[in-house]
């Protein structure tokens, strides 16, 4: 009985998490041959939809020190992304074939009554600045928020001083058609746009603000690293938060925010940099996690949201190769809903260079 006893107790202690399998290269059907894209390694990586192009992505890079060119067109995919897909929010998008970025703010104690905005020229060499009109004053502290599903450009501006965000909804002329001031949320540090509601994440707190109506709030760990471990993403009728740093999935109702699904995933190393894609039935993720050597590899696994619930299994880790230091790395989905395209950077014999992958994981 007391030997009954002390398991029960240890095993509680430990959460009974399962030994996770060792990590492997990936097999030709989980990842395609490797495709190089440009033999250099550009600051700054991208891949956007383009609904001109029957849904394929663009690719987009910073271009070489002493050109011209801010940035550099890389070509697009053969592989189609699904339909009504917005990548990830950051400092660029790109829409009506522009890249478009959010400045830094040039004073974080100055009220802004308009946004400023860079829109590039279709050969991505001199930007013009667009103000944007806010429905209230703005005192930022960050770069705003912007995604584009590549024919509209959703915008949440973070006011801190205000604890407000800004959001808006901009057509391709970048014309505002729809904004709205959401208190609590000055500090917002991931925006999903996804139907007629946008997504926020502030710390702990995920916030649905609809296009009509009161926010939905929210509420889930306090995070264990910074935003770029962390991802805001829809699966079907399941909004995911995929914290890296720890190793975890939540998936919530996509309107009501209640938990549907809790999964756990397991990294050797510090997490660097986190990217995910989702269809209704599976998450896949690629991360940049740096070893005791300081030796920066790139990671992949996938994770099935077929069932719903708690989970403690641990996926299968799959390696994808060393990577730069200051990872670059873009996942995106592809229309069949089971592959992901992955662009990264990554040395040879000859020097840097991008690559882009079709993984299946």
């Amino acid at each position: 009985m007391r030997i009954l006893l002390s398991f029960t107790l240890a095993c509680s202690l430990a959460a009974c998490q399962k030994v996770p399998p060792p990590a492997r290269v990936p097999s030709q059907q989980e990842s395609s041959a490797e495709h190089v894209v440009v033999n250099y390694g550009p600051s700054r990586l991208r891949l956007f939809p383009a609904p001109a192009s029957e849904g394929r992505y663009v690719l987009w890079a910073s271009e070489r020190p002493g050109l011209p060119a801010v940035f550099r067109p890389l070509g697009m995919t053969e592989q189609r992304g699904p339909t009504g897909f917005v990548p990830r929010a950051g400092e660029l998008a790109f829409v009506d074939g522009r890249i478009v970025e959010a400045p830094l703010p040039a004073s974080p104690t100055k009220a802004l009554s308009e946004l400023p905005l860079l829109v590039y020229d279709k050969d991505a060499k001199t930007a013009t600045q667009q103000m944007i009109p806010l429905p209230g004053p703005c005192s930022m502290r960050e770069r705003a928020l912007i995604q584009s599903d590549g024919k509209e450009l959703f915008v949440a501006a973070g006011c801190a001083v205000e604890d407000k965000a800004m959001l808006l909804r901009l057509d391709a002329g970048l014309t505002v058609r729809a904004s709205r001031s959401v208190a609590g949320a000055g500090a917002a540090e991931l925006l999903l746009h996804h139907g007629d509601a946008d997504y926020l994440l502030i710390g702990p707190t995920v916030m649905r603000v609809p296009s009509q109506g009161e926010p939905v709030l929210g509420t889930v760990p306090q995070p264990a690293g910074d935003v770029e471990t962390r991802e805001l993403l829809m699966a079907g009728e399941l909004l995911l938060l995929v914290d890296g740093t720890a190793g975890r999935v939540i998936g919530m109702d996509r309107t009501s925010l209640g938990w549907k699904l809790d999964k756990r995933f397991y990294f050797e190393g510090s997490v660097q940099r986190l990217r995910a894609a989702a269809s209704a039935s599976r998450l896949q993720i690629v991360v940049s996690e740096r070893g005791e050597a300081q030796k920066t590899e790139l990671v992949g696994l996938g994770l099935s949201l077929g069932s719903v619930g708690r989970d403690t299994s641990l996926p299968q880790r799959l390696i994808l190769g060393s990577g730069p230091v200051q990872s670059d790395h873009e996942l995106a989905p592809v229309s069949d809903g089971k592959s992901v395209v992955l662009l990264r950077t990554h040395g040879s014999n000859s020097g840097p260079l991008v690559a882009m992958t079709v993984l299946h994981m």
